[in-house]
């Protein structure tokens, strides 16, 4: 009788944390991919520099991903976030037809509180050019989620000025949505 007493709440428990598995939290979280966030940035002049010349802008990337999942309940349940792909267009100067002025550009972000993060690089710039994909980092941006003014920080190294340029930052994130959080 006293063997059964105890093998009763050893059966409830086992019962209790094999329902509850590792398996069933992976198996609830799912990712986004492809988040498209566009920012337009208008610069006057851009002179010739051998090092960075930074051009900043903001974005609400918190936004952008309520816009995604359709609530805004569901932003903190969001993790792993990573820029996944980033082109910068050419879409117009004064005096500029490609990107031939530019030798490479980084892009980083900035939030108060937060050291600055690059999060894409390309080295050297292809000649000819009016859209420019950049390499990106693995970098999650979790940190970065909560500022609704996150800074974007452009910073291209130039070879020529240039005058009244707009380009257009295309970008596309990856999340993962996770309920248990």
């Amino acid at each position: 009788m006293r063997n059964k007493i105890l093998f009763l709440p050893l059966l409830i428990c086992s019962l209790f944390f094999s329902a509850c598995s590792d398996d069933d939290v992976v198996d609830r979280i799912r990712t986004i991919s492809d988040i498209p966030v566009s920012v337009n940035k208008t610069v006057d002049y851009l002179p010739i520099n051998a090092f960075n010349f930074p051009i900043e802008t903001s974005i609400n990337l918190r936004a952008e991903l309520e816009k995604e999942l359709g609530t805004d309940e569901a932003i903190n349940q969001v993790e792993e976030i990573e820029l996944d792909d980033i082109d910068i267009v050419l879409v117009s100067a004064d005096d500029q037809n490609n990107f031939d002025f530019v030798d490479s550009v980084t892009l980083s972000v900035r939030k108060d509180g937060l050291d600055v993060m690059q999060v894409a690089s390309l080295d050297n710039v292809p000649k000819g050019v009016e859209r420019i994909s950049l390499n990106t980092t693995d970098a999650y941006l979790d940190d970065y989620l909560s500022a609704e003014d996150l800074k974007l920080i452009v910073q291209f190294t130039s070879t020529e000025d240039a005058n009244n340029i707009t380009v257009t930052l295309d970008m596309q994130f990856d999340a993962k949505v996770n309920p248990s959080l």
